[in-house]
């Protein structure tokens, strides 16, 4: 989806507010995932479920390594369930370094609807992270999120609650209203056309740990310099990465292994020498 969808889409429902469960895509609901299994064999695919705090169930899948590795958590964005970016579980996956855990947020995949913001938000991320601790015993502070667009908002607002060895945020707006703004241009009061807001620069300010900004700069969904502001929030120690020719999620297609590179540098040490901005 490009600015110009986000546009028409404002600008038709100019004349009241609207919920932020609205900006939420799940997607067709499954009843069964069918996950390809060229690049990660059938036997090292686990489908799993788990409860929210306030009693959703959950699904999510894992991608074992041949032989036992510490757990990487991938958190996908909107539009779909993890089976729609099943690309990047395969790309993590690749790495050989970790068993990655992907988990689809209520109303996603097979999860229990509705898709909610407060559920998805506040809920669903933390519940994620709890139990890939509590099934493999690594400590939370030793297992990495990577996390993309919705993803990375949802990253942003579990940040303050558990604490991780490093969180990739890739491609992540501002807030509902910055975005509502850059799109439409039409400066409108803040809550005028969202009811709630999504203010992941105020979310992520409270992380309590390492933060790795990724956002393309010929990303033409979510400005770039949404980028500059949420790692300009963010506590220390944070890094940030703008690559040129990278759209808002093409980043593994596009610099694969710059990409991953970075990623597992971070990884290794989230507390280094931050990049230059």
């Amino acid at each position: 989806m490009n600015k110009l969808i986000f546009v028409a889409g404002a600008l038709s429902l100019a004349s009241a507010c609207m919920s932020l469960d609205g900006m939420v895509a799940p997607g067709e609901q499954l009843d069964a995932y069918d996950l390809p299994t060229d690049v990660i064999p059938a036997d090292l695919q686990e489908i799993v479920s788990f409860e929210s705090g306030d009693g959703a169930k959950l699904y999510g899948m894992w991608a074992h390594q041949p032989t036992s590795k510490p757990p990487l958590i991938w958190i996908h964005g909107n539009g779909g369930s993890f089976q729609a970016d099943f690309q990047r579980v395969e790309f993590y996956w690749g790495w050989q370094d970790y068993d990655v855990f992907a988990l689809d947020y209520r109303g996603y995949g097979m999860s229990d609807g509705p898709a909610e913001r407060d559920g998805i938000l506040e809920e669903d991320g933390l519940a994620a992270v709890q139990y890939v601790s509590d099934t493999t015993g690594v400590p939370p502070e030793e297992i990495p999120w990577v996390a993309l667009s919705l993803g990375a908002a949802v990253a942003a607002h579990t940040s303050d609650e558990i604490p991780a060895r490093g969180i990739v945020l890739e491609s992540m707006f501002a807030s509902t209203d910055r975005l509502l703004d850059e799109g439409s241009g039409l400066d409108l009061p803040t809550g005028w056309f969202f009811t709630d807001e999504w203010n992941n620069v105020e979310a992520v300010s409270h992380a309590i740990s390492p933060v790795f900004v990724i956002h393309g700069l010929a990303d033409d969904f979510i400005d770039p310099k949404f980028g500059r502001e949420v790692y300009a929030a963010a506590p220390d120690p944070k890094q940030l990465w703008q690559p040129p020719g990278v759209n808002h999620s093409d980043s593994i297609e596009v610099v694969p292994d710059e990409y991953t590179q970075k990623v597992k540098a971070f990884f290794a040490d989230p507390d280094g020498d931050p990049s230059t901005p």
